[in-house]
């Protein structure tokens, strides 16, 4: 009997560990804002997306190639919650681990906040946080996951903008 439990436990163990290996660090963010006031998200699953390449502009060198795995979506209405937008967002910034580090736009003017988690130009994961000028107005979190390249990050910068709008 002891034995048979033993073995229970030790596939409980495994079972755990697969099934933590598969999300990303990046998950707390979303589930923090689950059922929350104001927070309305979806996901696209790799059934729904098979290795795209995203075109972002007119220049061969100017786009983001590779297996993109999963887009996440989320974006809160101040009116309906309790946190301003700008608490929503930082909040949110505040739930990715360190090791995602912010994209430095030379634009002070920019609406929109990048962070990566890879490095140079090859990327597992990027996170747009889009603000909004009116100071009432959503929010947006567009999130991409896969095996990716990006040679203009300004170009995703605006694909999470236009998939905000």
């Amino acid at each position: 009997m002891k034995t048979l439990a033993a073995l229970f436990f030790a596939l409980g163990l495994l079972l755990a560990g697969l099934l933590a290996t598969g999300q990303s660090k990046s998950d707390k963010m979303y589930d923090a804002f689950v059922n929350k006031e104001g927070v309305t998200s979806f996901s696209f699953s790799k059934d729904m997306i098979d290795a795209v390449d995203i075109d972002l502009g007119d220049d061969d060198e100017k786009n983001v190639k590779g297996d993109l795995h999963r887009v996440r979506f989320m974006s809160y209405n101040p009116a309906k919650g309790n946190l301003s937008g700008e608490e929503f967002l930082k909040k949110a910034v505040g739930l990715l681990p360190a090791k995602y580090k912010k994209y430095e736009d030379d634009d002070d003017d920019s609406d929109a906040e990048i962070y990566l988690l890879g490095g140079k130009k090859k990327y597992t994961e990027c996170h747009v946080f889009v603000k909004n000028e009116n100071l009432e107005g959503n929010r947006f979190v567009v999130s991409f996951y896969g095996d990716f390249n990006v040679n203009d990050i300004e170009k995703l910068q605006e694909k999470g903008k236009d998939m905000a709008d």
